[in-house]
């Protein structure tokens, strides 16, 4: 595979000044702008925003699973593997260089993806149990008894009966049902890095909250890094470590994710956890985020979030602010950070 030099023994991935573009008619759709970001061995990162903010661009351009148009304008995606047992640190892989035969590779064995819509994600003419088989076989991987038992470990740690799921249609299994038996698949060769994007979506309350007691068991488990691509709050609140905000395809905060929410620096995070209801919302009026959000073909000068910020100044209108640190692990891009910090209202939960 291509090679850099190794990263930091303590990361699995690391992003560069990534940008992602789509042509279209009026110009390029700048999906993703120039983003940089890690994440370490074991640890869970949320990507959160509004929809067309960027995330699921993000995410399938780590494993290179963009539409044919899509166009990666500069940056660096490097993947450092588990070096083995008391051995030195192997070489990072730079995965934007890998020919396809080293993509099919580095695609489930190292970093394996849980896609939106299980249903959608699993072919409804194929038992789960042959799924399981074609993924194995593409790979070289186990065959026969030796198969049926690995995948049996794998859906009791999802909480599925193997019994049920293995030889079921995905049309027989409820949808948290299919969801646990895809997050289970993802896991079959044992990736260091799993992209999860919106594993809760269109589930009941009650099969979310266990999607999200599976996947710590999953990572308590394999040790895996996690990305959790998500515009759900609550999800990244209980799951990530860390939390990056992306908005005009652009991360204009990230930190650890009790510092974010506790105390968010940038007005575009504060206004997502101010629109959140809490169990004491009955006492504290929801504000949603006015206006809508930019065109990304015409995108507005300097801060992208200015036409809907109440603190923009003509130097947001001018000048876009850098991502900068601004202690305790927080990264920011607003001029006005500290307004941002004091106008968000602290809720009960």
């Amino acid at each position: 595979m291509s090679e850099h030099t190794p990263l930091d023994p303590q990361l699995t991935l690391a992003v560069r000044d990534l940008s992602v573009a789509y042509p279209s008619q009026r110009g390029l759709v700048q999906a993703v702008r120039h983003v940089s970001f890690d994440v370490r061995r074991g640890e869970s990162l949320a990507l959160i925003g509004e929809s067309g903010a960027g995330k699921t661009t993000l995410g399938l351009s780590l494993l290179r699973l963009l539409p044919p148009n899509a166009q990666i304008g500069g940056g660096q995606i490097s993947y450092q593997p588990a070096p083995p047992a008391e051995c030195a640190p192997v070489a990072a892989i730079n995965v934007l260089q890998l020919t396809p035969r080293q993509l099919r590779r580095f695609r489930w064995q190292e970093c394996a993806m849980v896609f939106q819509a299980a249903l959608n994600a699993f072919n409804p003419m194929l038992r789960i149990a042959d799924q399981f088989a074609d993924t194995a076989r593409a790979h070289g991987y186990l065959r026969g008894r030796a198969l049926a038992l690995r995948a049996a470990e794998l859906l009791r740690l999802v909480r599925l009966d193997p019994d049920r799921a293995w030889r079921a249609y995905p049309h027989e299994l409820s949808g948290g049902m299919r969801q646990r038996a895809l997050i289970a698949l993802s896991l079959l060769l044992t990736p260091q890095l799993l992209i999860l994007d919106e594993p809760t979506t269109a589930l009941d309350i009650l099969t979310q909250h266990t999607i999200i007691e599976v996947l710590k068991d999953v990572g308590s488990a394999f040790g895996l890094a996690m990305i959790v691509i998500s515009h759900d709050l609550t999800l990244a609140a209980e799951l990530a470590d860390r939390v990056a905000t992306l908005y005009a395809g652009m991360i204009v905060e990230s930190g650890d994710t009790r510092t974010v929410f506790r105390r968010p620096a940038h007005p575009y995070t504060a206004g997502l956890l101010n629109a959140v209801p809490t169990l004491a919302a009955h006492k504290q009026e929801l504000r949603s985020i006015p206006g809508a959000p930019p065109d990304l073909i015409d995108r507005p000068h300097g801060c992208a979030f200015h036409p809907r910020c109440p603190l923009a100044s003509e130097q947001c209108r001018r000048v876009e602010p850098p991502l900068e640190a601004i202690g305790d692990g927080v990264q920011v891009a607003c001029w006005h950070w500290r307004s941002a910090r004091a106008m968000f209202v602290k809720r009960e939960t």
